[in-house]
């Protein structure tokens, strides 16, 4: 039921603005909004939103970061495509595939170029080259037939931070003899069975995104055009581009009007009731928003794209829509099944979280990032806070300083006795600070040197994985416990922990005696792994002397405060998907049984059962593998204590 009221509150919510299906382009929506007044949003301009692909028709931008190509593996200040790079001549990730291996080009006549065997495939755009990631090639596959009518993405991928080549899906260009599959004979069907833009990119990377299949299986893409009183503005962008060849420029990027909606009646008559604000959306809705590119999965209900999609009427999402409706969940998870691995699932691990329906505000993506500034991954850098007395406050944030998460958690839970005034005069206070924030971490205060004490070291570790492994945080924002590297040894390439993907298994922390010197750290079962896992165990796990937390159980103690009498809590979030916590307390050691029982009364699952401590504690319930409905649980003790509250999974 609740779903359908949120999809009918979407409809509303889009009709309610009467927004027009005419686009105008951002440097439209620009030229009002770039003051103090209007909320000066020209940040957007240097974003990956805005430039996660980059026209390159030549030279002009070369090794400028955002613009052009920045491929440099031997950093001697000349792009690898006008040194000539033949990875035939190198050892490079490509060393399979000689004598067929790549070989980069530049010539001003064909702008540049990847050869491999045979055939020469021109570059039309980079994606990525931001100085922190990584860049890949959209090339159009010459056949015998001509060019291809779509764009494919070359196998060929820089990575701006090591300074290296990886592979990105070499089974789409060479076959399992590490042959070339594309030849001067090959076809435009051929050409269909490449790593094809459109179907697997386009769906996050343009706007106003429309799809056409060709007679030769080519998925051609069509994006939003722009207002033609504004093409000049564009002289000097490359985010702008005629990818269907039909004359007119494309929004080839995530532009204005892919959160706000297309901006045609608001340019003729500028109002805030005919554009669209995230702000005044359901929090559900806004972080779907942002879910619709940060996830990974398939189209629905063909899985024919690599992003959420109607692809049986191929009509794409509106500002409003909800993920799970026309997105499947395809990411790549670790072993326990819960927390995300690859990249491109920072929405999953957020929604898993608490933090969406977390009890003292229901946190929003844009809470924490402000895609209109010009920071590195758009870290909001001020927070507008009330203060003790109720006034309110702006304070400057910084993840670095841990000023981003107190902006936000201070006066409550662990951080109660920090008063927002604090946080807002940090540097004057941070001796107070460190002290709350040293009694929950149990570590000392060092949060912009050795890392010691910062909350996204714990809460979000680098545990995504593209081609390179750390190179991305997660969104966890739940401390991956030690005992999960023990519990999921047998697994292949084992599983990470908070404390040791972002510290202890790097030079400078302790390492509590172990060599870890042959250590591979992209696999997390190696006999160094589990002693150092067992050793932080000691600290944060069963029994654990800082945190006792048991992953076996799924009980952990929430607060070192002893309770005055027996509760149980109501779960949250509720309703839930797929997980849910509850929270109870215990007042003197009891036998405690926590149990599940499903609409009818029938026994779910024993959730918990065991002698306890006096304590406070919360479990965290997984729904996977139960249908949607309504259950019940309840909790009773030796010490003729019952309770009983209600909970609904929603899937």
């Amino acid at each position: 039921m609740r779903r359908w009221i949120l999809m009918s509150m979407s409809l509303l919510l889009c009709s309610s603005f009467a927004v027009a299906q005419d686009y105008v382009g951002p440097e439209k929506c620009l030229q009002c909004h770039n003051n103090v007044g209007l909320g000066d949003m020209t940040g957007w301009r240097s974003s990956l939103h805005a430039n996660g692909y980059s026209y390159v028709p030549d030279d002009s931008r070369s090794l400028e970061y955002r613009y052009g190509v920045v491929a440099d593996y031997d950093q001697n200040g000349i792009d690898d495509f006008k040194d000539g790079l033949d990875f035939n001549t190198i050892s490079s990730a490509f060393d399979q595939f000689k004598p067929n291996a790549p070989v980069l080009m530049y010539d001003e006549t064909n702008g540049y170029q990847i050869k491999i065997g045979e055939v020469t495939h021109k570059v039309y755009m980079t994606y990525g080259g931001s100085g922190f990631w990584k860049q890949r090639y959209m090339v159009k596959i010459n056949t015998a037939e001509g060019e291809s009518d779509a764009y494919y993405i070359s196998p060929v991928q820089y990575n701006d931070v090591t300074k290296r080549y990886v592979t990105y899906h070499p089974e789409k260009w060479w076959d399992s003899d590490n042959q070339p599959i594309y030849t001067p004979s090959s076809t435009l069907t051929d050409a269909a069975k490449g790593k094809s833009m459109g179907s697997g990119c386009s769906g996050c990377h343009m706007t106003g995104l429309e799809l056409e299949k060709t007679s030769a299986g080519e998925w051609v893409v069509h994006g939003a055009g722009v207002d033609s009183t504004t093409i000049a503005m564009y002289a000097d962008k490359n985010n702008i581009f005629d990818i269907d060849g039909d004359g007119d420029l494309d929004q080839i990027n995530t532009t204005c009007e892919r959160c706000h909606g297309p901006g045609g009646d608001h340019a003729a008559a500028p109002s805030k009731e005919n554009i669209i604000n995230p702000e005044d959306l359901t929090s559900e809705q806004a972080n779907n928003l942002c879910g619709m590119c940060h996830n990974r999965g398939k189209s629905k209900p063909n899985n024919t794209f690599g992003f959420p999609y109607d692809d049986e009427n191929l009509q794409s999402w509106k500002v409003g829509d909800l993920v799970a409706d026309i997105f499947t969940d395809g990411g790549g998870d670790w072993p326990d099944g819960m927390t995300s691995k690859k990249h491109r699932q920072q929405f999953l691990g957020f929604m898993e979280s608490s933090k969406p329906t977390f009890q003292f505000r229901n946190v929003r993506c844009y809470d924490c990032h402000d895609v209109h500034n010009t920071e590195e991954r758009h870290i909001r850098t001020t927070m507008v806070e009330e203060d003790s007395t109720g006034a309110e406050v702006e304070i400057a944030t910084a993840n670095d300083n841990n000023t981003l998460c107190l902006s936000c958690h201070a006066t409550h839970g662990d951080f109660a006795d920090i008063p927002v005034e604090w946080v807002a005069d940090y540097e004057n206070n941070i001796e107070n600070i460190a002290a709350v924030v040293t009694r929950h971490t149990k570590h000392t205060y060092d949060p912009e040197g050795t890392g010691a004490s910062r909350c996204s070291k714990c809460h979000m570790p680098k545990a995504a994985k593209s081609a390179e492994y750390y190179d991305i945080h997660s969104h966890t924002f739940e401390p991956i416990p030690p005992q999960k590297t023990v519990v999921y040894k047998d697994a292949s390439g084992g599983m990470l922990n908070s404390c040791a993907a972002s510290c202890h298994m790097k030079e400078g922390y302790p390492q509590f005696g172990l060599d870890l010197s042959q250590d591979t750290y992209s696999v997390w079962n190696e006999a160094t792994d589990l002693a150092m896992a067992d050793t932080l165990m000691y600290y944060y796990g069963p029994n654990g002397i800082w945190w006792e937390h048991d992953i076996t159980t799924g009980v952990e103690v929430a607060s070192n405060t002893l309770p005055e009498s027996f509760s149980l809590q109501q779960n949250y979030p509720n309703p839930f998907n797929p997980t849910t916590t509850i929270e109870f307390t215990v007042p003197q050691n009891s036998n405690v049984t926590l149990t599940l029982y499903n609409a009818l009364g029938r026994e779910v699952q024993t959730l918990l059962q065991g002698e306890l401590t006096a304590g406070r504690y919360q479990i965290v319930v997984n729904g996977s593998t139960l249908p949607s409905g309504v259950y019940f649980y309840r909790m009773e003790t030796d010490k003729n204590y019952v309770a009983t509250k209600k909970m609904l999974l929603m899937k």
